[in-house]
């Protein structure tokens, strides 16, 4: 497979090594020519010097026989510009970006990059995977618009407790998808009531997974 890395970022470059390793062809496209020469000495011609977000740039680097284009560069309208490229100009059939603003997730989707990374949410779910006794955790986010899949467990203090799952404002565009309770689990129905240390799973838009969370959690 032949794969284009736009930027040597480090995560670009430990990337490129790694895809290396793996047996795949690999070029990066970096606007720095000491970065070039750095990764060029030490795994070989895998450099093409230049602006990842210039046609020219990417056709003499072989976008048009890219497999993948994976942008990595710091800045996510660079890496968004040159995924549109890759997509529009080239044909590649499949394009992924890492971003660094939650914000810019969904233009990302609306205009076609296949996989969106988020760099903040990975950060996030790194920490919340080891704080103990943990009550939020964000398991995924949906591609088809600007919305997430959390795992929030009800406290033994909550105001929830012993409430039926109707009776329970949520915010608007979420819903509960499941509960989990100790003796197994439970879809999400009117009568349901909350226990302490349920674990809800609830689809909610971004941005509003605090005041879900508050709900869920809050006295």
């Amino acid at each position: 497979m032949y794969i284009l890395v736009i930027g040597c970022s480090e995560l670009g470059y430990h990337l490129t090594k790694a895809l290396l390793a793996s047996g795949h062809e690999v070029m990066v496209v970096e606007k720095s020519q000491v970065r070039c020469d750095i990764l060029t000495e030490e795994l070989g011609s895998v450099a093409w010097q230049g602006d990842g977000t210039v046609e020219s740039t990417l056709k003499q680097a072989g976008a048009a026989r890219a497999d993948v284009l994976i942008a990595a560069t710091g800045h996510d309208e660079t890496n968004l510009v040159a995924c549109q490229l890759a997509k529009h100009v080239f044909q590649t059939s499949r394009t992924m970006a890492m971003i660094k603003d939650p914000k810019n997730e969904p233009v990302f989707h609306i205009l076609g990059v296949d996989v969106v990374i988020n760099s903040t949410h990975l950060i996030l779910e790194s920490l919340e995977e080891r704080i103990p006794g943990r009550t939020f955790l964000r398991l995924m986010n949906l591609r088809s618009s600007s919305t997430g899949l959390v795992s929030i467990t009800i406290p033994e203090d909550a105001g929830v407790v012993g409430r039926r799952l109707d009776d329970v404002e949520l915010p608007p565009r979420s819903f509960i998808s499941l509960v989990v309770k100790t003796n197994g689990v439970e879809r999400p129905s009117g009568d349901l009531i909350l226990e302490a240390e349920d674990e809800v799973i609830a689809v909610i838009p971004s941005g509003g997974e605090q005041t879900l969370y508050d709900i869920l959690t809050g006295v």
